[in-house]
């Protein structure tokens, strides 16, 4: 399917037969930040997506200000909103989410667990969370301090059951954002958490020097 947005009209989904069933959910979750991927409990919304692609990069472009994206190839592509982070464009304030720091420091450890460090069998958080306590000793104390500085916790330190919370916390962000499924201790990483690597690659393979230079 071509990208030529001005030969298909804004609204031309709409002739879809699914679109009064399934546009409205679309349209929710990608405000909300949602990724939209070819996975279970998404191919209704990925399968609308990718047959209207033309027409809805059109009409979030026109109605909204705001590119609808498409990351990865083959069955690990995905769809997104890109929003600019000082303005979501037409968005509501309702919708305009974003992930607190702490969280994004853990999104870059865990994408170096997984990706770089070659743990691809990690889909358990309680291993998770026991890999960063033991595997990780030599930058494990600037890390600590640096989350509770993020937190703002009023403390210099976090203890191993804080930072256990915290990274719990940010799988269930993650989630929301449909980087990951998280089944209470399952949890699988989605084809749209490479996003966090394309948008900063430097920072997760130094982040050894990052988090000593910023704890």
């Amino acid at each position: 399917m071509g990208n030529d947005n001005t030969t298909v009209s804004a609204l031309a989904f709409f002739e879809d037969a699914d679109a009064e069933v399934l546009f409205a959910k679309l349209d929710y979750q990608l405000k909300d930040g949602m990724h939209i991927q070819e996975r279970d409990h998404q191919f209704d919304l990925y399968f609308f997506l990718s047959r209207n692609e033309i027409s809805l990069i059109a009409y979030y472009s026109q109605y909204f200000g705001v590119n609808l994206s498409i990351g990865g190839v083959g069955r690990d592509r995905y769809y997104y909103l890109e929003f600019n982070p000082a303005d979501r464009g037409g968005i509501d304030w309702e919708h305009r989410y974003f992930l607190k720091p702490e969280y994004v420091i853990v999104g870059f450890l865990v994408y170096k667990i997984i990706f770089i460090d070659r743990n691809f069998d990690m889909d358990s958080v309680k291993k998770l969370q026991l890999t960063i306590q033991t595997d990780y000793e030599e930058m494990k104390d600037d890390l600590y301090r640096l989350l509770a500085r993020l937190r703002r916790t009023g403390s210099t330190e976090l203890g191993d059951s804080r930072v256990a919370e915290i990274v719990f916390d940010a799988l269930k962000e993650f989630k929301k954002l449909g980087w990951v499924v998280l089944d209470e201790d399952f949890f699988d990483v989605m084809p749209s958490f490479h996003r966090l690597n394309k948008i900063y690659s430097d920072h997760i393979s130094n982040f050894e020097n990052l988090v000593k230079s910023n704890s």
